[in-house]
C-alpha cells in the first residue's frame, strides 16, 4: 500500500492562493471606488479564511506499507518553520487507531498507538484534512485492518 496526497494538495494550495489574490484585488477595486463596506466584508472573509486555513492545518501525508512495516511521512503545507515528521514502526506492533473529528468533520486527526518493548507508545496526531473525504475513510479503514 502506498498513498500520498500530493496532487490534491497542489490543487488545494493553488486554489487557496488564487482565491486570496482575487479577494485582495476585489478589495483594491472597492477602495478605488470608495466602497468601504465591501472592503470591510471582504476583509472579514479573508481573515476568516486565513484562520480556518490555520485551524485545518493542511498536511502533505504519505503512507507506505512495505515488508510488514508502516512508514508515515507528513509536514504542514503552510508553515513558517516547516518541520518534516516521520513515523516508522512494524505493522504487527500497531494496537490502536483513533480518529478524532473536529469542525463538523472537516478536520480529522489520526492517533496511532504502538506496542514497544517498554510498553505502549502514542504518536502525535497526524492531520488528514488535506485528504479528500472518500480517500480519508478508505485510508483509515486500511490502517484499522492492520490491528491484530
Amino acid at each position: 500500500m502506498l498513498y500520498n496526497n500530493k496532487k490534491h494538495l497542489a490543487f488545494l494550495k493553488n486554489s487557496l492562493m488564487v482565491s486570496g489574490l482575487v479577494l485582495l484585488l476585489t478589495m483594491s477595486v472597492a477602495v478605488f471606488f470608495q466602497r468601504f463596506e465591501i472592503v470591510l466584508i471582504l476583509a472579514c472573509l479573508l481573515i476568516i479564511g486565513l484562520i480556518l486555513n490555520r485551524i485545518l492545518n493542511f498536511n502533505y501525508v504519505r503512507f507506505q506499507l512495505e515488508n510488514n512495516k508502516i512508514l508515515i511521512r507528513y509536514y504542514a503545507l503552510f508553515s513558517v518553520d516547516r518541520s518534516y515528521e516521520s513515523i516508522d514502526f512494524p505493522a504487527a506492533s500497531l494496537r490502536q487507531v483513533k480518529v478524532k473529528k473536529y469542525l463538523f468533520g472537516l478536520k480529522w486527526d489520526l492517533y496511532l498507538t504502538v506496542k514497544l518493548k517498554q510498553g505502549m507508545a502514542s504518536y502525535p496526531a497526524i492531520c488528514l484534512s488535506a485528504i479528500p473525504f472518500k480517500e480519508r475513510k478508505i485510508l483509515v479503514e486500511e490502517i484499522m485492518v492492520l490491528i491484530k
